[in-house]
Formats: structure tokens, sequence, C-alpha cells
């Protein structure tokens, strides 16, 4: 529950926070790849991209996500028994042996760093049971990180015309696995002593850039003949996390020199800004609500991010285009309904006090109209009384004059 809580927390963050903000009035990298993409890797803010959303094969870096589905799955301790298929898979091996029992952590070292096709179809048996069982699993988890893009048939990225994915998804993927301490511990691993049945060696990593560029920290890269040359980098320098992706670059020469490229022009060109927990930032409704948490966005060094609040309480951070860069609600629908619960009452009262007033009004006319009518009912009777009086009078003076 934990994990997929944390995956779906992931999503959300990643809908919301996944913009374009490309440095304006600079001079941006001219790259040899066909597709790349450079991302911050804590906000996700889009700070390059080349044909980032077209579908290409990955090759090996496909195997970013088949070792973190192994290192979420817990089973890091567990003993496995490799099988035939594992040992007969092709391309670059770390060279299992049938029946050879493996840690699944080792085997996921052996995946990442030396790029283990055996290795990858060993890790998928043990975890889900069969290939194509661990293949549904990728793909729902590339859909939860929100790689809609993507589908893969198999762990290891050997080539299928059904298994693609783009730059912008990879990115994703990437940005999701680097969260997780064991996984950037073993792509950031530049040697690993390896003892097993058929092989006893060094393995070295194969990303390059661990030796070659300053601030790397893994992650992958990969090689096939449709794929052409794909890298995965996730760079830390300068208070800024980048991660690279490249896809399709015709020589690995030309891919490595892409991502430094790109890295250099990130490095040189944005800074992550933030917005700390506390600051005040004032409604439509004229009132100031502090902010519950940090906000962090990236931007061209020198731009500050334009703050606007809609009417319904959603404070939107803005680079200079307009791009929304960041979402967040001021306040939630319990406030929202308070004040209106507030302004309800309020009318309520005012209904009340309307209606109070209106009766006592009514009930003075009705006192009102009661005296008239008494008032005038009394001079009739006095009239009738007077008149009664007269008559007798009248009476007793023509009895004096008989």
């Amino acid at each position: 529950m934990k994990k997929l809580s944390l995956i779906l927390v992931f999503s959300l963050v990643m809908l919301v926070n996944t913009q374009f903000v490309q440095a304006t009035g600079e001079n941006t990298p001219d790259i040899k790849s066909e597709s790349a993409v450079m991302i911050d890797a804590k906000t996700g803010d889009i700070l390059y991209q080349k044909n980032s959303s077209e579908q290409m094969y990955p090759a090996s870096i496909t195997k970013i996500i088949t070792g973190i589905l192994a290192i979420e799955s817990g089973k890091l301790d567990d003993s496995v028994v490799v099988s035939s298929d594992a040992v007969r898979a092709e391309g670059t091996r770390v060279y299992l042996m049938e029946g050879e029992q493996v840690p699944l952590k080792k085997l996921v070292q052996g995946l990442l760093i030396n790029s283990g096709n055996d290795a990858a179809v060993a890790i998928a048996e043990y975890v889900a049971g069969d290939v194509d069982t661990f293949a549904d699993q990728m793909n729902a988890f590339a859909k939860k990180v929100g790689a809609d893009n993507t589908h893969f048939v198999n762990p290891n990225g050997l080539f299928d015309e059904e298994h693609y994915t783009t730059a912008e998804d990879m990115a994703k993927i990437t940005q999701y696995a680097m969260q997780n301490e064991e996984f950037r511990e073993i792509v950031s691993t530049k040697e690993l002593p390896w003892v097993g049945e058929g092989w006893e060696t060094t393995l070295r990593n194969h990303h390059q850039l661990l030796w070659d560029y300053e601030g790397t920290i893994g992650v992958k890269n990969g090689y096939v003949d449709e794929s052409k040359h794909t890298l995965v980098t996730a760079v830390s320098r300068n208070n800024l996390d980048v991660i690279i992706v490249t896809l399709k670059a015709p020589t690995s020469r030309a891919a490595y020199w892409d991502t430094m490229a790109l890295g250099d022009y990130g490095f040189k060109s944005f800074e992550r800004q933030t917005l700390s927990a506390g600051t005040k930032i004032e409604a439509l409704n004229g009132k100031t609500y502090p902010l519950k948490e940090d906000l962090a966005v990236t931007l061209p060094k020198g731009e500050e991010p334009v703050q606007e609040v809609s009417s319904d309480g959603e404070l939107q951070l803005k680079d200079s285009s307009g791009h929304v860069l960041l979402s967040h609600t001021l306040f939630k629908e319990k406030e929202k309904e308070k004040e209106a619960s507030a302004t309800v009452d309020s009318k309520s009262v005012e209904t009340v006090d309307s209606t109070f007033m209106q009766s006592v009004v009514k009930a003075g006319i009705f006192l009102y109209s009661g005296l008239l009518l008494l008032l005038a009912f009394l001079v009739i009777l006095r009239m009738r009384s007077q008149k009664h009086k007269h008559k007798k009078m009248r009476q007793v003076a023509r009895s004096y004059v008989k």
C-alpha cells in the first residue's frame, strides 16, 4: 500500500509539474540524437526537449524500470534459481548458469551495472512468474508514473516492434527510480567484484560519464541496431539535479557528447527557485494564505516566477512565456465550505432579522388598527349616550309645559 501510494502521489506530482521552461536568448546545443529531453529531477520541469514525445526503441535503458520493480518487490534478499530461459538470453550477459542460485540484489547489480540480459530474465521470472506477466507489471508501472506513450514486452530491451518509449517517458520513469536510495546506490557504482558459477570478474559500469563528467550519478546506456545508441544520465551540480535522456544517437560518442552539451547548457542557464513554507500569498478574495509547504520551480537564471491566483483559490506559478510550472491549492474545499457556510449563516441572520422586523411592524399595525376600532366604538357609544340624554331632557321639558 505504501508503494502504491508513493506511485500515485508521484503521478499526480508529475501531471502537475512537468512543463517546458527552455531559456530564451541563449544558444541551445545542437545535438546529434534524434530525440532528447532534459528535466529538473526535483521539480520535473522540462529544460530542453527535441522530439521528446516521439516513440523510439529504448534498448537497454529498459532495465531502469526492471531494476526499480525488482527493488520495490521487497525480495532483494531472496535467492533466485536461474532458469534455462535466462541462461539463453541474447546479448550482454553476466554469464549465469542454469540452476545457479543468486540473490535478487546481485541480479539487479548485474542488470544495471553490467547490463546483463540473462539477469533481466531471471529477475522477471522470479518477481512475476514469467516474462509476459512481468511485462504487464512494467506497463502498469509506466502508466502510474505518467509514461503514457510507453509499451514494454520484455525486461531487457531486446528489439521488438511493440517495445517502445519516448524520451519524456524515460525521464519520468528515471525521475521516480532515482528517488529510491537502493537504486541510486547501484546505478552510481563504478565497479563491483562478481563471483558466480560461470564467471568471476570485476563488473565495470557501462555508463562512461561516471568517470568523465562531473556530478554524474548514473544511470544507464543501451544499444540495438534498431534503436541505435540510447542513454539516460542523472547529474547533480550547483544545487541543480537534472535527468538527461538521448535516444537514437548515431554513435556512443555522439550520445555522450550530446548529454554533456545538454548538461553544460542546463547548469549554465537554469536555477531552481523555492517559495518557502509560510510565505503569504494574497488571493482574489483579499485574504492572505500562508504556504503549507515549500514550492520549487526551475527557471532561466534571473527570471522570477509569475504568481497568479484563480478565483477558486488555486495558485499557479508561471514562467515569462505563461507556461504553468506548478499549481498549488491555497485553501481546500472545507475552507471554502466554511466561508460559504459563514455567508449562508450571515444571510440567515439577516433573514431572521428581516422576518422579525416584519412581524413587529405587522403587530404594530394590528394593535394600531385595534385601538382605532376601540376608539371608534367608544365615540359611537358616547354619541348614542348623548342622544339618549337629550331625548330624555326633551321629554322632561314637555312635562313642565303641560
